[in-house]
């Protein structure tokens, strides 16, 4: 009986022990207290910097959920360094729950440093701010240690005139040429096409005769073009222009109204139409100085009747000399 007892006690303590081991293991634990800090950074290789290389950094901070980050405490773009230029810093808040907030941060350098041998540099810690209503914390982003090489050797061989040695200048590579052999029957079809279209539109355009016409004859093709727009007001004017440009190509020079009588003196061929040609000018000193702007039917069809009498004489005229 007394052992009964004592083994009843110890399964009791035991049963006991085992109970307060489960209420602490089942128990909710509490949650541990946010740190801020950097949970993640990129920040590229460290060694074989040259002048001028971009340098990028990355890093993913931690903060509790109610602090925010103040924009204005993240360094401005400008010169860090005479021979360091921060080119732009940017934020993102990239997660977020009840119990913190994860921002990324993204800084660029520059580096203008020129070394002349392998040189150890570093890029000075930067603090970034956070609020939450009258309470504030400050992460700072360590600095950071790197390496840059020169362009070229301190002194390079071969440069003197008794050495034996290979320059250190070497020669520019030879440009690679594209193959193009294959293109080439491609780009004959196409040019000859092109050409073949510009042929066309030359020739429905009239410029082929354009180079044999005499200057009545392209005036004459001018005039009728533009007798199809008669109701435009600039059109005949355009129209008159054209004539007097014939005018002036036979002549040679600007031929005006009180030159007529000696120009006809000088082509014989168009006496019998001088009257005509002075009532033309009389019809282009009236639309120029009068509040005429449009030309009737009628007036394109006495432009053209003169032009085509003079391109007959024109014609005639040559065939004689």
């Amino acid at each position: 009986m007394v052992v009964n007892s004592l083994l009843k006690h110890k399964m009791q303590k035991i049963g006991g022990g085992v109970l307060w081991l489960l209420v602490l293991i089942i128990s909710p634990v509490q949650a541990e207290e946010v740190r801020s800090g950097i949970v993640e950074q990129s920040l590229g290789r460290d060694f074989g910097i040259l002048v001028g290389d971009i340098i990028e950094h990355y890093y993913v901070v931690q903060v509790p959920a109610a602090y925010s980050l103040t924009p204005a405490s993240l360094p401005p773009s400008g010169e860090m360094d005479y021979w360091l230029q921060l080119l732009n810093s940017e934020y993102e808040l990239i997660a977020e729950n009840n119990q913190f907030r994860h921002y990324r941060l993204h800084f660029t350098f520059q580096t203008f440093y020129a070394p002349l041998d392998v040189r150890a540099l570093t890029i000075p810690a930067l603090t970034v701010r956070f609020i939450a209503d009258d309470k504030a914390e400050q992460i700072t982003l360590p600095a950071w240690h790197f390496t840059m090489s020169p362009l070229k050797e301190i002194a390079p061989r071969g440069v003197a005139s008794d050495s034996n040695q290979n320059a250190f200048m070497k020669a520019d590579l030879r440009p690679k040429t594209i193959p193009i052999s294959g293109l080439q029957q491609q780009v004959w079809i196409l040019s000859l096409t092109l050409l073949g279209l510009l042929l066309i539109w030359m020739s429905l355009k009239g410029y082929f005769f354009a180079f044999t016409r005499s200057p009545f004859q392209q005036a004459f093709h001018q005039v009728k073009r533009l007798r199809k727009h008669h109701y435009e007001p600039s059109a005949f004017y355009q129209a008159l222009q054209a004539v007097h440009l014939a005018f002036n190509r036979l002549a040679k020079q600007a031929l005006f109204a009180h030159q007529v009588d000696t120009f006809v003196l000088q082509h014989a061929e168009l006496k019998p139409y001088q009257q005509k040609i002075d009532d033309f000018y009389q019809l282009s000193t009236e639309v120029l100085y009068s509040e005429q702007k449009a030309g009737s039917l009628n007036d394109f069809d006495q432009l053209l009747q003169l032009c085509r009498q003079l391109a007959g004489v024109e014609k005639l005229a040559l065939k004689k000399s």
